[in-house]
């Protein structure tokens, strides 16, 4: 019954087929069960604690959420008071930090809004200051906040947990080599509130990613704020903004290039992807994505159109 078989198989003993068929499909019903367990893992181990909801499994419902969709980044620097973004209003945004500091906040209405940082949720009276601000005007976005202060953000209710997602952090960008990007799991550490941004527009499956307002230029103008508004974002914190003349210009320096790594790793990550990252901040120094004109950019979007994106 072996003569039309290749002889490799002709020649085999009788039971080799049947066993190595057997041995496959155990392997593969062994692999499934091992995601299960640790599907379960995840379960137990990042729940609400209020309600047993299971918080990084619950972001399954971000991904692809805005498959092949564009999408604007609203930082918070100070090219952000020179441009106008009402044309952004309809459009999915990201906005985070201080940007309900913008007189067109409520026109605009972010899509979703971050926070990275736990000093946000560390039970500080400034904290706590900002968090009733934020409670006032952020009313319709989806909010993404560390899971690490889940509970406390529960407990106190502080916000809206019902329109939140929560993120854990295993690891370090700017060292990373990410190869897949997975909220229902730890993602790399980043080192500011618009690297998440870009994190989880990339998981929510948007193709095009327009990034406002990421002057970074603290190094030029260490005696300002570097935000659109006056002051500080969480006004009499004791960490949430350090002392920039504390550290020396070296240090500062060394810090932002960890900064810039990590958005070369997040580069990468698109371009092996097929994902556009495209910087129409008004100058600033962030070189590490193409260019195009803000103005362009939102006139063709409302046309359903894009630019073309100028060199790094």
């Amino acid at each position: 019954m072996f003569t039309d078989c290749p002889s490799c198989f002709r020649d085999a003993p009788a039971y080799g087929w049947p066993f190595y068929m057997a041995r496959k499909v155990m392997r593969g019903v062994g692999r499934s069960l091992l995601r299960r367990a640790d599907a379960l893992s995840l379960r137990e181990k990042y729940t609400f604690a209020s309600n047993f909801r299971p918080l990084l499994p619950d972001n399954e419902s971000l991904r692809n959420r805005h498959h092949g969709q564009q999408c604007f980044i609203l930082g918070t620097g100070p090219s952000l008071a020179k441009q106008d973004i009402a044309p952004l209003a309809g459009e999915l945004t990201l906005a985070m930090n201080g940007f309900l500091r913008h007189p067109l906040m409520a026109q605009v209405a972010p899509t979703y809004y971050l926070f990275a940082d736990n000093c946000y949720f560390d039970g500080s009276e400034p904290s706590g200051q900002f968090l009733a601000e934020a409670r006032e005007k952020i009313v319709t976005s989806r909010i993404i906040a560390p899971y690490s202060a889940a509970h406390f953000i529960a407990a106190n209710r502080l916000l809206d947990v019902s329109r939140m997602n929560f993120v854990a952090y295993a690891g370090i960008l700017r060292s990373a080599n990410v190869c897949t990007l997975d909220f229902t799991r730890p993602v790399p550490q980043v080192m500011n509130c618009a690297q998440l941004a870009i994190m989880l527009a990339m998981y929510m499956g948007c193709s095009k990613i327009y990034l406002v307002g990421l002057d970074h230029d603290w190094l030029a103008h260490r005696q300002h704020e570097g935000h659109f508004y006056q002051g500080k974002t969480i006004e009499g914190h004791a960490v949430a903004h350090g002392d920039k003349w504390k550290y020396s210009y070296l240090d500062q320096m060394q810090q932002s290039v960890e900064v810039w790594n990590g958005y070369y790793t997040l580069y990468d990550y698109a371009q092996r992807n097929s994902i556009e990252i495209i910087n129409c901040t008004a100058g600033g120094f962030l070189d590490v994505f193409p260019r195009a004109n803000y103005e362009e950019v939102v006139g063709l979007a409302k046309a359903g159109n894009a630019p073309t994106a100028m060199a790094a």
